[in-house]
């Protein structure tokens, strides 16, 4: 356990400076509301992904118009049913918005 730790901690910190730098650009309201969200969910997800035409935070089923404004990464949606912010998987790799 402990070489698990000692390996995943640099990792960690590299993360957290990460974190750091990414709240000096984001506006105070928007990482308040993130902040929020984290502390009040079980699992501390902010941000989750659309799977399977549902919610990555409490399985719920999204909408396909929902869907749509997700993709298109022009405003942050957030689930209507637990609070979480809603992004796309594509995100994640890397692939752009749809228009």
């Amino acid at each position: 356990m402990d070489e698990i730790v000692a390996e995943t901690e640099k990792e960690e910190k590299d993360l957290l400076k990460k974190s750091k730098a990414a709240e000096a650009v984001i506006e105070e309201r928007l990482l308040n509301a993130y902040k929020r969200i984290r502390s009040n969910v079980a699992n501390g997800l902010g941000v989750v992904t659309v799977d399977r035409d549902a919610c990555g935070g409490c399985f719920n089923k999204i909408p396909p118009q929902r869907q749509l404004d997700i993709q298109t990464h022009k405003k942050i949606i957030v689930c209507e049913h637990c609070g979480r912010i809603l992004v796309d998987a594509d995100i994640l790799t890397g692939k752009p918005a749809k228009k």
